[in-house]
């Protein structure tokens, strides 16, 4: 009879055999311990494209910003105080507006490379069949194929949001005789109290760093006047006036004479640091606002029509994406803006950015809700974000 012990032991001989690996056994073993070296992964391009949005920007009657940082492509909830000294937004939204930092510490520049002429004709008209059929989708391909050879090696192509004063340019500075006088062809035209004035500075002499005098030539239109009147001079003694404990010298046009903070006053000058004469600076008031009529082109402004002249506050922003939009309005007949799909690139202190938007409306057709693409640019070919 076949005994029913003789295969396991035999099985359990070998398997003890190839354990030990040479049948000998003893305490000894020759495995080698050296590690299986991982296979080097393959570089891949980043992942690109995706969008990001909708972010709501508020109704007409109550906008708000969306603040936005490109590095770590997040929403960053700050107030408008709060932005104003913030380094770390980049890019912001209000509606249609496109805004970029201007603080010191980041100050961002934006450039349309104008990827999307297709889209336009020969004569630079807005061709609507291509923008309406236009979507995120369509126009990826050329949102990822631009690289860093893209960018333009002449900086000054580069622009950023500028902040001025309304009233500049009313001086001359020479750099090389380090000499001030009066740019008398330059106009200015004020909106203030109902009423209008068109003046110029004729004159400006000097005291340390700052006007000590300036004479201006003014001609005031009223509410009821129909034209300017003819000009008047006035001579503002603005080393005199701010001698004392003043700290800005104040002026009228409806009396065309220097004033007190206390009284109704138009402009004013503030006063040099070192007390000598005034800044080079003019301020209009708050509630009033103004105008360039550097080619003298206006004898007269119509109340009925003040939106249309272009009368800005004393201090106003021009926007880099004003220059290029990104946007066209009413393709269709309607009241719709269609995105131009232009990539703009958009530059920080550090590194270099690439934006398109994608749409201007959510999913239930509600406008001021911004969707846009925006990657770092780099020169691997990008691949679709998820």
């Amino acid at each position: 009879m076949k005994s029913t012990l003789a295969t396991p032991f035999k099985l359990s001989s070998l398997a003890l055999c190839v354990f030990l690996t040479a049948c000998g056994g003893g305490s000894s073993s020759s495995k080698d311990t050296t590690p299986t070296p991982e296979p080097t992964p393959t570089p891949t391009a980043p992942t690109q494209g995706a969008v990001s949005g909708p972010h709501t920007t508020g109704s007409v009657s109550e906008p708000v910003f969306v603040y936005y940082d490109l590095d770590n492509k997040a929403v960053i909830e700050l107030t408008a105080e709060q932005a104003a000294t913030n380094t770390v937004w980049d890019i912001a939204f209000k509606r249609s507006g496109i805004y970029l930092n201007q603080h010191s510490d980041n100050t961002i520049t934006a450039f349309a490379t104008g990827n999307n002429s297709d889209f336009f004709d020969a004569d630079g008209k807005a061709i609507a069949a291509s923008f309406i059929a236009a979507t995120a989708e369509t126009e990826l391909a050329d949102y990822l194929a631009v690289k860093t050879s893209d960018i333009p090696t002449d900086e000054t192509k580069f622009i950023a949001d500028k902040t001025s004063n309304i009233i500049e340019g009313f001086y001359n500075y020479d750099m090389t005789t380090h000499v001030v006088t009066a740019a008398d062809s330059n106009y200015f035209i004020a909106n203030s109290d109902n009423a209008f004035t068109k003046f110029r500075a004729t004159d400006i002499t000097t005291a340390g760093r700052g006007i000590g005098q300036i004479t201006l030539q003014t001609a005031y239109q009223s509410s009821s006047d129909a034209a300017f009147a003819a000009e008047q001079e006035l001579t503002i003694d603005a080393a005199l006036a701010c001698s004392g404990e003043v700290t800005h010298v104040y002026v009228d046009f409806d009396t065309n004479q220097e004033v007190t903070a206390a009284d109704a006053w138009d402009i004013n000058f503030p006063c040099a640091a070192d007390k000598t004469g005034a800044d080079f600076t003019i301020n209009i008031a708050d509630d009033a606002q103004a105008m360039h009529d550097f080619d003298n082109s206006y004898d007269a402004v119509d109340p009925t029509a003040v939106a249309y002249y272009g009368f800005k506050d004393n201090v106003y922003s021009v926007k880099a994406f004003d220059s290029t939009p990104w946007y066209q309005y009413g393709l269709n007949g309607g009241h719709l803006l269609w995105s131009q799909f232009d990539v703009y690139l958009i530059k920080t202190p550090t590194k270099t950015h690439k934006v398109q938007i994608t749409s201007y409306y959510d999913a239930d057709g509600v406008s001021g809700n911004i969707s846009f693409r925006a990657d770092e640019v780099d020169e691997l070919a990008g691949e679709a974000g998820a």
